[in-house]
């Protein structure tokens, strides 16, 4: 069974460039790296050369579009179920973002939707 992709995800996920989601991804991994102590090898400079190689080829393989989409969808999982957890991880992705990308991103999450 697949999960409905909601439309503001979509919308969110058509707006950004793949700059943009590069920067998403990469802000998600250092969330991770940081608040959850996640070991660096999970990402590590392979994971980052692997996102600058999809940049490169103009994501080609759908490796940022696919990212930012799990990432996105992880997002609104936080912010439905864990009301402590989400403004940290909002005020964290406000501080790594430039403001279009953290308010098109933000923007598609409906906390207890």
């Amino acid at each position: 069974m697949t999960r409905r992709i909601p439309p503001s995800v979509r919308q969110a996920e058509a707006t950004l460039s793949l700059l943009d989601k590069r920067a998403v991804i990469l802000a998600w991994q250092s969330y991770q790296l940081e608040m959850h102590g996640v070991p660096p090898d999970v990402f590590g400079d392979a994971f980052d050369e692997y996102l600058d190689t999809a940049l490169s080829t103009g994501d080609r393989l759908g490796v940022l579009t696919h990212g930012v989409h799990d990432v996105i969808m992880d997002l609104r999982e936080i912010a439905e179920d864990d009301e402590d957890e989400w403004p940290i991880l909002r005020d964290c992705l406000a501080a790594a973002l430039p403001e279009d990308v953290f308010l098109t991103v933000t923007g598609s999450i409906e906390p207890n939707a």
